[in-house]
């Protein structure tokens, strides 16, 4: 749920009243019963066990980051199936800035491969560009690197697990969202625990630089409806030095048919 610049461009993740209206002199409907899961872990294997059953999703995202030398919103929309290594998501971002174009790309990442569709090359005879996960190449990396932290960003069981051991519910309520009743989990992760924790080193680094320039912990927002189906996620946190991020995701349509998919060949360069 942490980390800027790479993650950042690659994700580049209002309370509805609920009126229930009876039949004259009839009772009103019984509420759903919401889910109550008194732990991190409780929460992760009720989220993943739904994912497995309904599969696929589609995700609509919007954020921004604002600070005193940049100003970035961007928006997505795009497709999710499957749960952990399995996963495959479909997703075209679209990046604005003062004075600037704005700026779309699109992904389509598969569990054996990545194809991005880079700002600029839409109209080219062949837009898509196959990246070689084993590619030793600086530039390939970073693009693996942005598919990495989409996929974790589009997953809800990955990403509220990504520092499960240094992750915190804090508060539950019940709520409504787009008119339908759900639960919002307050989620607080302890960074300097999460580096702690962190056996790769080079995100150690990143939790460890993150640390020292000030940021100590990350609050996120989830809801889920009374199927445990994630609904909504919001990440608001500040950068030091940078600015602050806001970014929300939004999932509907759990279990419904979505096409995911390889370019086509002629396509790909």
């Amino acid at each position: 749920m942490g980390g800027t610049g790479r993650g950042t461009r690659a994700l580049v993740l209002g309370l509805a009243a609920l009126v229930l209206v009876g039949c004259a002199g009839s009772p009103a409907p019984a509420r759903p019963q919401l889910p109550r899961h008194g732990s991190l872990t409780e929460l992760v294997s009720a989220v993943a066990e739904r994912q497995r059953i309904d599969r696929t999703a589609r995700i609509s995202l919007r954020g921004e980051l604002a600070g005193a030398a940049i100003t970035m919103k961007f928006t997505g929309e795009g497709v999710l199936r499957g749960v952990g290594s399995d996963v495959a998501v479909k997703f075209t971002q679209v990046v604005t800035r003062p004075d600037a174009d704005p700026q779309e790309t699109g992904f389509v990442v598969l569990p054996d491969a990545l194809y991005l569709l880079q700002p600029g090359r839409h109209t080219a005879a062949r837009p898509w560009t196959r990246v070689d996960r084993s590619s030793t190449d600086p530039e390939d990396q970073q693009l693996l690197a942005q598919a990495a932290t989409l996929i974790d960003s589009a997953d809800p069981a990955r990403t509220i697990s990504r520092y499960a051991g240094a992750t915190s519910i804090t508060e539950t309520a019940e709520d409504v969202i787009a008119g339908d009743p759900a639960v919002r989990y307050t989620l607080v992760v302890d960074l300097a625990r999460a580096a702690a924790l962190q056996p790769d080193p080079a995100v150690r680094a990143q939790l460890l630089q993150q640390v020292r320039s000030g940021l100590t912990q990350i609050t996120s927002n989830l809801w889920i409806d009374q199927l445990s189906r994630p609904v909504r996620l919001v990440v608001r946190q500040e950068l030091p030095g940078i600015g602050t991020l806001s970014i929300m995701g939004s999932y509907r349509d759990w279990g419904r048919d979505v096409e995911i998919e390889a370019p086509p060949g002629s396509q790909v360069r």
